[in-house]
Protein backbone atom coordinates (compact mmCIF):
# COMPACT_ATOMS: atom_id res chain seq x y z
CA UNK A 1 0.00 0.00 0.00
CA UNK A 2 1.08 3.27 -0.96
CA UNK A 3 0.25 7.00 -0.09
CA UNK A 4 -2.05 8.29 -2.59
CA UNK A 5 -1.13 12.21 -1.69
CA UNK A 6 2.11 13.83 -0.37
CA UNK A 7 1.83 15.91 3.06
CA UNK A 8 3.15 18.84 0.76
CA UNK A 9 -0.49 19.22 -1.11
CA UNK A 10 -2.53 18.39 1.81
CA UNK A 11 -0.99 21.22 3.70
CA UNK A 12 -1.40 23.51 0.80
CA UNK A 13 -5.31 22.55 0.84
CA UNK A 14 -5.69 23.05 4.41
CA UNK A 15 -3.62 26.53 4.57
CA UNK A 16 -0.51 25.28 6.54
CA UNK A 17 3.07 26.41 5.57
CA UNK A 18 5.17 23.62 4.40
CA UNK A 19 7.80 25.39 7.12
CA UNK A 20 5.29 24.54 9.38
CA UNK A 21 5.59 20.91 10.70
CA UNK A 22 4.15 21.19 13.92
CA UNK A 23 0.94 18.59 12.83
CA UNK A 24 3.01 16.25 9.95
CA UNK A 25 2.83 13.35 12.18
CA UNK A 26 -0.99 13.04 12.36
CA UNK A 27 -1.12 14.31 8.45
CA UNK A 28 1.43 11.69 7.59
CA UNK A 29 -0.70 9.13 9.73
CA UNK A 30 -3.74 10.47 8.34
CA UNK A 31 -2.68 10.07 4.70
CA UNK A 32 -1.56 6.76 5.43
CA UNK A 33 -5.01 5.22 7.01
CA UNK A 34 -6.73 7.46 4.18
CA UNK A 35 -5.04 6.05 1.49
CA UNK A 36 -5.56 2.08 2.95
CA UNK A 37 -8.81 2.98 3.43
CA UNK A 38 -9.25 3.97 -0.23
CA UNK A 39 -7.76 1.21 -1.92
CA UNK A 40 -9.70 -1.34 0.69
CA UNK A 41 -12.89 0.21 -0.47
CA UNK A 42 -12.11 0.45 -4.38
CA UNK A 43 -10.59 -3.18 -3.66
CA UNK A 44 -7.51 -2.39 -5.44
CA UNK A 45 -4.30 -0.96 -5.40
CA UNK A 46 -3.69 2.13 -7.31
CA UNK A 47 0.29 2.68 -7.35
CA UNK A 48 2.36 0.81 -9.98
CA UNK A 49 3.24 -2.53 -8.88
CA UNK A 50 3.71 -6.24 -10.11
CA UNK A 51 1.16 -8.76 -9.05
CA UNK A 52 1.13 -12.65 -9.73
CA UNK A 53 -2.65 -14.19 -9.09
CA UNK A 54 -3.94 -17.31 -9.98
CA UNK A 55 -7.28 -18.04 -11.67
CA UNK A 56 -9.66 -20.61 -12.33
CA UNK A 57 -9.85 -21.49 -16.17
CA UNK A 58 -13.68 -21.36 -17.51
CA UNK A 59 -12.90 -22.35 -21.12
CA UNK A 60 -12.95 -18.81 -22.40
CA UNK A 61 -11.31 -16.62 -24.10
CA UNK A 62 -11.26 -14.00 -21.58
CA UNK A 63 -9.80 -13.34 -18.10
CA UNK A 64 -10.45 -10.09 -16.01
CA UNK A 65 -7.45 -9.33 -13.36
CA UNK A 66 -7.79 -7.28 -10.17
CA UNK A 67 -6.00 -4.95 -10.45
CA UNK A 68 -5.88 -1.78 -13.67
CA UNK A 69 -4.62 -0.26 -15.55
CA UNK A 70 -2.42 -3.03 -16.82
CA UNK A 71 0.92 -1.91 -17.60
CA UNK A 72 2.30 -5.45 -19.08
CA UNK A 73 2.39 -8.73 -18.33
CA UNK A 74 5.31 -10.67 -17.58
CA UNK A 75 4.19 -14.40 -17.66
CA UNK A 76 0.95 -15.74 -18.71
CA UNK A 77 0.44 -19.42 -18.24
CA UNK A 78 -2.40 -22.24 -18.47
CA UNK A 79 -1.64 -25.67 -17.08
CA UNK A 80 -3.93 -27.80 -15.08
CA UNK A 81 -1.36 -29.20 -13.23
CA UNK A 82 -0.72 -25.78 -11.53
CA UNK A 83 3.42 -26.41 -12.39
CA UNK A 84 3.64 -23.25 -14.66
CA UNK A 85 6.49 -24.87 -16.86
CA UNK A 86 7.88 -23.33 -20.05
CA UNK A 87 5.24 -25.45 -21.73
CA UNK A 88 2.67 -24.19 -20.56
CA UNK A 89 3.44 -20.15 -20.70
CA UNK A 90 1.30 -18.83 -23.65
CA UNK A 91 3.47 -16.79 -26.11
CA UNK A 92 2.52 -13.09 -25.86
CA UNK A 93 1.61 -12.93 -29.20
CA UNK A 94 -1.44 -15.12 -28.31
CA UNK A 95 -3.54 -12.64 -26.29
CA UNK A 96 -4.28 -8.74 -26.38
CA UNK A 97 -4.38 -6.45 -23.09
CA UNK A 98 -6.94 -4.23 -22.71
CA UNK A 99 -4.94 -1.99 -20.34
CA UNK A 100 -7.77 0.33 -18.88
CA UNK A 101 -10.18 -2.42 -17.76
CA UNK A 102 -7.54 -5.19 -16.95
CA UNK A 103 -8.95 -7.82 -19.25
CA UNK A 104 -6.29 -10.24 -21.29
CA UNK A 105 -7.85 -11.83 -24.22
CA UNK A 106 -6.32 -15.12 -25.82
CA UNK A 107 -6.47 -15.01 -29.51
CA UNK A 108 -7.70 -18.40 -31.20
CA UNK A 109 -7.42 -19.72 -27.83
CA UNK A 110 -9.47 -20.64 -24.54
CA UNK A 111 -8.45 -20.77 -21.20
CA UNK A 112 -8.56 -24.71 -20.06
CA UNK A 113 -11.09 -25.62 -17.35
CA UNK A 114 -9.78 -26.07 -13.95
CA UNK A 115 -9.13 -24.88 -10.90
CA UNK A 116 -6.27 -21.97 -10.39
CA UNK A 117 -5.19 -23.09 -13.62
CA UNK A 118 -4.14 -19.85 -14.70
CA UNK A 119 -1.24 -17.68 -13.32
CA UNK A 120 -0.28 -14.31 -14.71
CA UNK A 121 2.28 -11.69 -13.79
CA UNK A 122 1.74 -8.88 -14.71
CA UNK A 123 2.07 -4.65 -13.46
CA UNK A 124 -0.40 -2.63 -13.09
CA UNK A 125 -1.09 0.83 -11.47
CA UNK A 126 -0.74 4.24 -12.37
CA UNK A 127 3.22 5.71 -12.00
CA UNK A 128 1.61 9.18 -11.08
CA UNK A 129 -1.63 9.03 -9.49
CA UNK A 130 -4.44 10.30 -11.24
CA UNK A 131 -5.12 13.91 -9.72
CA UNK A 132 -9.43 13.33 -8.95
CA UNK A 133 -8.53 10.12 -6.89
CA UNK A 134 -5.42 12.78 -5.19
CA UNK A 135 -8.40 15.57 -4.23
CA UNK A 136 -10.27 12.78 -3.23
CA UNK A 137 -7.83 11.80 -0.61
CA UNK A 138 -6.30 14.92 0.37
CA UNK A 139 -10.70 16.26 0.80
CA UNK A 140 -11.16 13.33 3.26
CA UNK A 141 -7.97 13.87 5.41
CA UNK A 142 -8.69 17.30 5.40
CA UNK A 143 -12.60 16.64 7.04
CA UNK A 144 -10.32 14.27 9.30
CA UNK A 145 -8.03 16.62 10.25
CA UNK A 146 -10.12 19.64 10.74
CA UNK A 147 -12.88 17.89 12.69
CA UNK A 148 -10.71 15.93 15.00
CA UNK A 149 -12.20 16.36 17.95
CA UNK A 150 -15.69 15.19 16.65
CA UNK A 151 -14.58 12.20 15.29
CA UNK A 152 -17.33 9.72 16.63
CA UNK A 153 -20.15 12.60 17.43
CA UNK A 154 -23.64 12.24 16.13
CA UNK A 155 -25.33 14.60 18.15
CA UNK A 156 -24.43 17.01 20.66
CA UNK A 157 -27.30 18.75 23.09
CA UNK A 158 -26.50 21.53 25.35
CA UNK A 159 -29.48 21.52 27.69
CA UNK A 160 -28.84 18.54 30.00
CA UNK A 161 -25.83 18.03 28.20
CA UNK A 162 -25.48 14.94 25.81
CA UNK A 163 -23.18 13.79 23.35
CA UNK A 164 -24.52 10.74 21.06
CA UNK A 165 -21.54 8.45 19.45
CA UNK A 166 -21.94 6.34 16.60
CA UNK A 167 -19.87 4.39 13.76
CA UNK A 168 -19.07 7.18 11.53
CA UNK A 169 -18.00 5.86 7.82
CA UNK A 170 -15.87 8.30 5.59
CA UNK A 171 -18.42 10.72 3.58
Amino acid sequence: MANLVKIERVKTYLDIANTDTAADVLLQDLISRISAWVEHYCDRTFAKATHTEPYDGDGTDTLVVRQWPIISVASLYDDPDRVFGASTQIAAADFVLYKNTGIIRLDGLVFSAGIQNVNVTYDAGYTDIPDDLQQAVVELVADRFRNKENQGVRSLAIGSYRVDYGDEELP
